[in-house]
């Protein structure tokens, strides 16, 4: 298993003690789908995208590749809890990805879109890749492989999409420095490197992806780097300027911004892994950046602190809005069982868990984000757990009743 970015992550989790258990929730949970590991895939970090009743995803191992656990798949799965396996990765020995974190991007004709860590044709650092709706069958084909001086490893990345086709995202390392790229890959596909991260004041080894706003505009997070080492929130103008944002301080405004922000009315919106004023290391936070208008200077706010009993260390998933502004996401552990949680946060700022995992039947750790569909349901994935009779479990997608 090829877990490096997660046990990093994670080692720090193990010293925490366990929540004490909180009231039951009104919300009922649904399991809709048990991974098992082969054919069917398992660990699904990034949280499903829904089109009318299916659910598309991926998970970074299982199914049938080459390597020792799977090089994962790219599954459908109905509301209902029906899953076809669309592709199976074939790892990079015959010139296709391997383990693919992040999510999925759709456009108008169905096709899907999304990135693997590993696997390619050059160097097994990483591809692009494209899924061809043709009826109810896709064929795969690697837009793009990483080569390492255009990047490597585009990890929990979900990619976006432009108005003229363009899609954008980031690697993890490569690069001119070894610390990561953004990048943007024409319909064509030519791929250009947009910023290549240094490490030092301009930010590091980007986990997740890009948002975009009306203009063009590239908004995304770094994890390392920055004035104080905690991290930046950065844009990257239509125009290709890069500048920084935001510098997180490591106290009770966050530290270490993993999952990509998201773009609204002149304002992005994200979560930090930890730093904020709860827990002994901080669980992490909500935040709020109002970009600079005219004089006024961009303004960072603190929308939410996480303390434990309502989750801590929010993941790679970007956050989702409903119709009314509330958010939604998830937490990787805490709770009443440490195995994290699904969450709302109101426009006053009221959070309530809308689900705490317990590992079985319905799994634990989920690390990427939730989709909603019209009625206000929502659905995301636990990376691990259920009830697959392997060690950790293969990982499940849940859903959520409000």
């Amino acid at each position: 298993m090829n877990i490096v970015r997660i046990a990093l992550t994670l080692a720090v989790i193990s010293t925490l003690p366990l929540i004490a258990a909180r009231p039951a929730q009104a919300q009922t949970e649904k399991l809709l789908h048990q991974f098992t590991g082969s054919p069917d895939g398992a660990t699904p970090c990034a949280g499903p995208v829904l089109k009318g009743t299916t659910l598309y995803g991926t998970t970074m191992e299982g199914g049938n590749g080459t390597g020792d656990t799977g090089d994962g798949i790219v599954y459908s799965l109905t509301t209902t809890g029906n899953e076809t396996i669309l592709h199976t990765f074939a790892g990079n020995q015959y010139g296709d990805g391997s383990e693919p974190y992040g999510g999925l991007t759709l456009d108008t004709k169905g096709n899907l879109f999304g990135t693997t860590i590993n696997g390619g044709s050059s160097c097994n650092c990483g591809t692009i890749y494209k899924l061809t709706k043709s009826g109810k069958n896709y064929t795969e084909s690697v837009l793009h492989s990483f080569s390492g001086s255009d990047g490597t490893n585009p990890y929990y990345v979900t990619l976006v999409f432009d108005k003229l086709g363009n899609l954008y995202g980031t690697t993890n390392g490569g690069g001119s420095y070894g610390n990561g790229t953004v990048f943007k890959l024409t319909p064509d596909g030519v791929l250009t490197t947009l910023h290549n991260f240094t490490g030092q004041a301009d930010g590091g080894v980007p986990d997740s992806g890009v948002a975009l706003d009306t203009k063009g505009n590239i908004y995304g997070v770094a994890p390392g780097g920055g004035a104080y080492g905690y991290g930046v929130l950065y844009e990257i103008t239509a125009a290709g300027a890069y500048s920084v944002l935001y510098n997180f301080t490591g106290a009770a405004d966050g530290m270490l911004p993993r999952g990509a922000p998201i773009f609204k009315g002149g304002k992005l919106y994200g979560t930090t892994q930890a730093g904020g004023a709860g827990c002994t290391w901080g669980c992490g936070v909500i935040f709020e950046f109002t970009l600079a208008k005219g004089k006024v200077a961009g303004k960072e706010t603190v929308l939410h602190t996480f303390s434990g009993t309502d989750g801590y260390y929010p993941m790679y998933g970007p956050l989702t809005f409903d119709k009314l502004g509330n958010l939604y996401g998830t937490t990787l552990d805490g709770g009443p069982s440490n195995l994290g949680n699904v969450y709302e946060l109101a426009p006053d700022g009221t959070i309530t868990t809308l689900y705490n995992f317990d590992q079985q039947p319905d799994g634990m750790s989920p690390m990427g984000g939730v989709t909603l569909d019209t009625k206000g349901n929502v659905y995301t994935t636990a990376a691990y757990g259920g009830n697959d009779g392997g060690e950790y479990g293969g990982g499940t997608v849940i859903k959520v009743t409000p």
